[in-house]
């Protein structure tokens, strides 16, 4: 799955997981974010999600995309933006996390066992009804840890990177529509009915966008600050913002997980 381009004469494709085929991307509903949140990386095994909401006509632009230079700004200035969600790491792994609002108030339980049979899934239980489900699984697509998807409510929804650009990442949703009906076959009409039989397609179309300054493996785990935006009426922060951070925690527990290994061989070398 790619960005979808407004010049582009050719619609892109992406993979769902759940249909196993090439579903096109709606390129006629771009991405019209309401939200603008910052994801940031602290010393102190946490992440902080902020809400940059007030500067989001500055921060993206279908044109130009997500600015993440200027989020950056608005991330180390004065006052610093309100911190809406905290999550922290309950081991040194990273594979539990807890999620509180910001009153305090637990919202969400991250898990993600890695001496499992399951280690590649990622389980979020949500504590808040507004959600809508209490339970979300995030599962990778394939090998290379750049598409993952899940479920929610009854549809389907990938996070995708760029395959160039790993740091550029897109949420879409998966949907079931029917056929143009120029292209619809196994006519069922009869005299008596007229009836057309429309066969059933899918199409995906972006509801968020997340980017960060450097590939994982540069800097603080890939870059210190991130910038999401999202179609809050397509699906919740809360939602957006964990199932994104499932996909980026694996990386970097992979990456620590490495790095542990690697010095309990030197000491023991």
């Amino acid at each position: 799955m790619t960005t979808p381009q407004p010049q582009a004469a050719v619609p892109k494709k992406v993979e769902s997981k759940t249909a196993a085929e090439i579903v096109p991307i709606d390129t006629h509903t771009p991405l019209a974010p309401t939200h603008a949140l910052s994801i940031t990386h602290t010393k102190h095994h946490t992440i902080l999600i902020q809400d940059l909401t007030p500067s989001l006509s500055s921060l993206f632009s279908p044109s130009t995309g997500l600015a993440i230079e200027e989020a950056t700004k608005l991330i180390d200035g004065t006052p610093a933006p309100p911190t809406l969600y905290t999550l922290k790491k309950e081991n040194l792994l990273g594979s539990h996390m807890t999620v509180h609002d910001n009153e305090g108030k637990e919202v969400a339980e991250w898990k993600n066992p890695i001496l499992s049979l399951h280690a590649s899934k990622v389980t979020i239980k949500f504590l808040d009804a507004e959600v809508g489900q209490k339970m979300v699984e995030v599962n990778p697509i394939g090998h290379d840890r750049i598409s993952e998807s899940f479920h929610l409510n009854n549809k389907t929804y990938v996070w995708e990177a760029e395959s160039k650009h790993h740091q550029h990442k897109h949420l879409y949703k998966v949907e079931t529509v029917p056929a143009p009906a120029e292209a619809t076959e196994g006519s069922t009409s009869t005299p008596e009915t007229e009836t057309v039989a429309k066969p059933i397609t899918k199409r995906a179309h972006e509801v968020a966008r997340y980017s960060q300054k450097h590939v994982h493996g540069h800097g603080h785990a890939g870059g210190k600050e991130g910038l999401l935006v999202i179609d809050s009426r397509e699906i919740s922060d809360l939602v957006g913002v964990l199932t994104l951070c499932a996909m980026l925690e694996q990386v970097h527990k992979e990456e620590r997980f490495d790095t542990i290994v690697g010095n309990v061989v030197g000491v023991a070398g």
